[in-house]
Order: structure tokens, then sequence, then C-alpha cells
């Protein structure tokens, strides 16, 4: 996997796109209906305002630790607080991802190359996204350190808009998510120094709202095949600014997971690293799966029972004749939770020229 700066500094045409993109985003929210105060449980904007905060050399006090915010700093509830977990496939067992042994990152010291791939959302049964309120999924990937001389660290960021099937269930291949586009999702990651952050948001606003309305805008735009923007390596300030912006139209939303960015570390050394912060979170090659705490009890007593198929959990005594979405529909049917698949790779200094 080689990685050039081309492939890292390509946030021109992006920023461009989105200052052409104005006049109709103003339009799309002349459109927008009132919404009623029952609907706005949560000011998105005071979220995501500050979220980069930590990597941001803009910030004076950025990279230390009380620049951080803790866990649950600026969370609409505690209760949605974005939880890891990583599935062990040689031993078929679930575990949360901060239980990843030094043995199990790579021993190297240089830079690392990480591919993230979105696999399946499965919302809890009773609570399922209705045509009204679509899902949005959000996963954000950061550097630590800058890349070579550049001033500031880079993110990449990938939104995926999902609406449930009539079963209940959602499946990314079936909305389309599985084109080329989508099956890279935010691939071409590069973790400086084997150390960066990570933050999986999942959050669900009506149908009628300027941030649905200015995300297929988006989508249009970039041309995507499917409900998915996935923005290419942009420096921390530019994500920072175009999560700001989208945050302004998303301040009418309900959070279904929410999670601050959390220190991710797929190197030995970079897990031994005095800056990095905690918790953290292992990052090896294999299939992750994230939830929402206030479900952490009731997966915790069913982890034993469960295996991980194709992004889904199913238990594992489940009839092997029935197909795959009815055995997920019926695994912890309470929880909500989105899988993605992880690769990870060591680079040397060759592969960054």
């Amino acid at each position: 996997m080689s990685l050039s700066r081309r492939d890292l500094m390509s946030e021109a045409p992006i920023l461009g796109l989105l200052a052409a993109m104005a006049p109709e985003l103003s339009a799309a929210r002349a459109e927008v209906p009132q919404v009623s105060i029952e609907d706005a449980p949560h000011d998105s904007y005071s979220f995501w305002n500050g979220f980069f905060d930590s990597v941001n050399p803009d910030i004076q006090s950025s990279g230390q630790k009380a620049a951080t915010r803790g866990p649950t700093d600026q969370l609409p509830d505690p209760g949605v607080q974005t939880q890891y977990l990583h599935y062990k496939s040689d031993e078929k067992k679930l575990r949360y991802a901060t239980e990843i042994g030094k043995e199990e990152l790579l021993d190297h010291e240089g830079d690392v190359a990480v591919g993230i791939s979105l696999s399946q959302y499965r919302p809890a049964i009773g609570s399922t996204t209705s045509a009204d309120h679509a899902a949005q999924l959000r996963l954000d990937t950061t550097q630590i350190y800058p890349f070579r001389n550049l001033l500031s660290p880079l993110a990449w960021t990938s939104i995926a808009s999902v609406i449930s099937e009539k079963g209940g269930y959602v499946s990314l291949d079936h909305l389309g998510l599985k084109t080329d586009q989508a099956a890279q999702g935010t691939s071409k990651i590069l973790l400086t120094k084997g150390a960066g952050k990570i933050a999986v948001n999942i959050s669900r606003a009506p149908q009628t709202s300027m941030f649905v309305k200015a995300l297929n805008v988006i989508t249009q735009g970039l041309k995507t095949a499917a409900p998915l923007v996935s923005l290419p390596a942009i420096s921390v300030q530019a994500l920072s600014a175009f999560t700001q912006t989208m945050s302004y139209w998303e301040d009418r939303t309900r959070f279904i997971m929410a999670g601050n960015l959390t220190s991710a570390v797929a190197t030995r050394p970079a897990l031994d690293d005095p800056k990095r912060g905690n918790p953290y979170v292992g990052l090896i090659s294999g299939d992750y799966l994230m939830f929402a705490q206030q479900h952490a009890d009731t997966l915790t007593k069913e982890m034993g029972n469960l295996d991980l198929v194709q992004g889904y959990l199913v238990r594992k005594d489940a009839d092997q004749n029935l197909p795959l979405q009815k055995r997920a529909m019926s695994a912890v049917p309470d929880v909500s939770y989105f899988s993605i698949r992880v690769s990870v790779k060591a680079l040397d200094s060759s592969s960054s020229d």
C-alpha cells in the first residue's frame, strides 16, 4: 500500500466544492419547515464545537492532555457514550478494544497505514430508524503528529445516511454502500508514529431537517453513488470548519451514539508514548463493533454467546439455516450497534515519499 503526499493533500477541491454549494445549501435551508421543540433534545453545535481542539495546532494547548476533552465532556448524554469492541476471530469472541495487548500491536517504530471500511448498522428493535428519521453514521480519524513538515495533522471523515429496511435492519450493501468508494471507506489513513484518534457518532435527525438536505446536496456535489460522504485527507482545521458548519444545520437531532476523539494506537512504541491519552483503543487488523454505554450490561452478559458474522451479531446457538439478517434481528434486539473492518500495515520511510 503506497501513500503519497499527493494522496494526502486534497482538501482544496473539497473546500472549493463546499463554497460552491453554499447557494444551494441556503436555498435548501429556506425550504426546511420549523421543527417543534420536542424534536430538539440536544444542540449539536455544542457537541461538535471544539471537537478537534485536542489535535488542532491553532489551539494553544493542543497536544496536551489537559486540552483533550474527557470521555463525557460535551456529550449529550453519558448513556450514549460510544464503546469499542474488537472481534478476536481466531477465538471467535468479542472483547473491549482496550483489552488488546501490547504483544498484538505492530512492533514498528514508524508510520502505519490504516484502512477502515464500513460494515453494518443494526438499530435496536422497537426503536428502529423510520423514514422520518434517517440515521447519520459518522466516523472520524485524525493524526496526532503532523505528516513530515506539514503544519497540521491530517484528518479523515466518512458520513453515511441510512434508513431501516422494513424488517428493522440496515444493510449497508443493500443501500449501495458496497461501491468501490464505500468499500475503501476512509482508506489510506496514515497514522504518523503509529498513533492517532478515532471517533464514532450516530445521530438521528428528521428527514425535514437542514442537515439531511445539506448531506444530500454534498452527496450530489461529490457525485457519489450512495448516501455516503467520504472526505479524503484534509487538515484538522479544515475538517473542524466543515464540521461546525454541518453541525449548525444539525442543531435539532438525537444521538444514538456519541463519542469524543479517543486515542488509538497501532504500534508498541505508540502505546508506550507518554503523550498517549486515556482511554485508548488498540488498532489491529480485524472487525470492530461500536455501541452505546447504556447497553454495556446487556452486551457484557451476552458476549460469550455471540459471534460476529459479516458485521452482524448473531447467537452462536442460532439456527444456521436461517438467513443471516433474521439471525441478526434476534440477537441482543435492544442494542443498536455499528461495525467496521480495519486493516493495519507498517510503512517504511520510502512508502510515504
